[in-house]
């Protein structure tokens, strides 16, 4: 029990004493009185104002309003404030064009002056809007943009990344393909871009490194319509395929595959935008056995992401999506930093450090944290399409945990190499 003085007297607190009853008067007015002035303060300073950059025209307009759905799904939950101050929201649209989400930030940070950016998807979009945000001192919170410069050879102090690289997919998917598959030879298949770039050429490194084979590469536009011509001429004598179209033409691509009976033979493997929940309805039955590597799925077992599911099934009347996940999970990574600074996200200092210093042991995806460069920690889960209760899923079954984006390089060496490109590295082992 709490014992307090009282002149030369010692009163036991709870007891009906004058001295008590002073006690308990005195320090109800003290924490009403911090409680009171705490609240004026926040209230000085005005709303936390977050820009969210994302797409909402052209192929990718239904990620983009996927993954405002989960970020406001979590400032839903937590009334739109954090540590006492009210959260304002500003989103403009990614526009398909660099030029145009450099415009936007530019808004952001002059007229609204807001005081973190988040969000993001196209690649070009992030490195073009980095600077700009740099420059201003402004936090990025990347939650869905995957180039690998972003966080290693063109990082900014002032750019935080907590979704995936290209490059750290394409890693994970050789290891997978060559240790656990038995995959000797491979195919390489992608669009022509970036996206394409990175990833095959973190799979053809890793791969070869392990002492298989890549024996073709093939690139093709990122308006391919019809995938019957390039599938005709794949090589038969690979044990399998790295894949990696994605959004809708990834559903035909693996119609065509299956349709040549290449299926009955050879494995397929994809960045898990190729196999994503928003694809499989279409997708139907021709996309069952195929093989994803990717941070998240619907169907993983985990508490949070579990009852997470259901709010969204209940919320939105259909299942979650990887742009819904990631970007709940990016809405309670800013409201930890803004805790740690207690509100203050005016000193961009100990905002970005609070940034940086998140750790979350248990999210919808399993622990995340921040590597030295800005750029996240967190399981890779292997995928395979299955039917569940006639529903199909991305099942679970392998895990590559705390999975890095320099995987097993060491960071500094890796960083002397170039970024994966079209023809880098070169395919040695085609004809």
């Amino acid at each position: 029990m709490l014992r307090i003085g009282c002149g030369k007297n010692v009163q036991q607190f709870g007891k009906k004493s004058k001295c008590g009853r002073v006690f308990i008067i005195l320090s109800v007015v003290f924490f009403a009185l911090m409680f009171f002035s705490a609240n004026a303060v926040a209230e000085e300073k005005g709303p936390i104002k977050i820009g969210f950059i994302a797409p909402f025209t052209g192929n990718f307009a239904q990620l983009g309003k996927d993954m405002v759905a989960g970020l406001e799904m979590y400032l839903e939950e937590i009334n739109y404030e954090m540590a006492g101050r009210k959260v304002e929201l500003i989103i403009e649209d990614e526009g398909g064009n660099p030029a145009i989400a450099v415009n936007k930030a530019r808004k952001l940070v002059t007229h609204d002056k807001v005081d973190l950016v988040a969000g993001v998807f196209m690649t070009s979009a992030a490195y073009a809007v980095a600077p700009v945000l740099e420059e201003a001192k402004t936090p990025l919170l990347i939650s869905l943009s995957a180039g690998d410069d972003l966080t290693q050879r063109k990082r900014s102090m002032y750019l935080k990344r907590i979704s995936f690289t290209g490059s750290e997919l394409g890693m994970v998917a050789a290891d997978y393909a060559y240790n656990k598959l038995g995959w000797r030879k491979a195919i390489c298949f992608a669009f022509d871009y970036a996206w394409g770039h990175e990833n095959i050429g973190a799979f053809q490194r890793v791969f070869e490194k392990l002492g298989g084979q890549v024996i073709q590469k093939v690139w093709t536009p990122v308006n391919t319509a019809d995938f019957g011509p390039y599938v005709a001429n794949l090589k038969r004598d690979a044990d399998g395929i790295y894949d990696v179209i994605t959004g809708g033409a990834s559903i035909r691509f693996i119609k065509a595959v299956r349709s040549a009976g290449l299926l009955k033979k050879m494995q397929v493997i994809t960045p898990g935008t190729g196999t994503d929940e928003t694809l499989l309805p279409a997708m139907g039955k021709v996309g069952i056995g195929v093989l994803s590597v990717f941070p998240w799925s619907a169907a993983l077992d985990n508490p949070e992401n579990k009852e997470w599911s259901k709010k969204v099934q209940k919320k939105f009347n259909k299942g979650p999506t990887l742009g819904m996940a990631l970007n709940y999970d990016a809405g309670r990574w800013i409201n930890e930093a803004v805790i740690a600074v207690n509100g203050n996200v005016e000193d961009k200092d100990a905002f970005m450090k609070a940034l940086s210093d998140v750790k979350m042991p248990k999210s919808l995806r399993g622990p995340l944290s921040l590597d030295k460069y800005g750029h996240v920690v967190q399981d890779i889960y292997v995928r395979k399409v299955e039917e569940k209760d006639g529903v199909l899923q991305n099942t679970i079954i392998d895990v590559y945990p705390q999975s890095g984006q320099f995987f097993t390089y060491d960071a500094e060496e890796y960083l002397k190499t170039p970024v994966g490109s079209r023809d880098w590295p070169p395919c040695k082992y085609c004809d």
